[in-house]
């Protein structure tokens, strides 16, 4: 399988806005990642994709927490990469922390790929986002749901 030509099938056009709340969702389940994001979980088997054990949401309540770092290393991202996307990551926690959410997630009704793990939407765009979300226990989000 090749996830990346999978992801462009996905009519990003056709979607329904809808406000959700962040712990209904979840991870991006990609076959060919999972095991390094499963690497990094801290949670039971069954919530690997909850993002509340996620290396996101880890990097905000702990900046020393080594897992984002990690996860963008074994994504094969070097050091000023990682450096400038965990600026960014701080920079849009400051913008909605001031402001609140300005722009929607994009969340599939269902996982691309069937999976035992995902129980809710899957996130499409918007990992960050969620993350801060439930670290700032924001109670819903703003989504598009895309009907895949």
């Amino acid at each position: 399988m090749n996830f990346r030509r999978l992801v462009k099938t996905v009519n990003t056009k056709n979607y329904k806005l809808e406000m959700i709340e962040p712990i209904k969702l979840y991870a991006q389940y990609n076959p060919e990642r999972f095991n390094l994001w499963e690497s990094l979980h801290l949670g039971s088997k069954k919530k690997v994709l909850n993002m509340i054990f996620s290396p996101h949401y880890r990097f905000l309540v702990n900046r020393e927490d080594e897992a984002y770092y990690k996860l963008q290393r074994m994504f094969g991202r070097n050091n000023k990469w990682i450096k400038n996307k965990t600026e960014k990551f701080l920079s849009v926690y400051e913008d909605i922390k001031q402001n609140g959410f300005t722009e929607n997630l994009m969340v599939l009704k269902t996982p691309l790929v069937k999976n035992k793990y995902n129980k809710g939407f899957e996130i499409f765009e918007g990992h960050h986002r969620t993350a801060i979300a439930l670290f700032l226990n924001i109670k819903e989000i703003p989504c598009d749901i895309i009907n895949n």
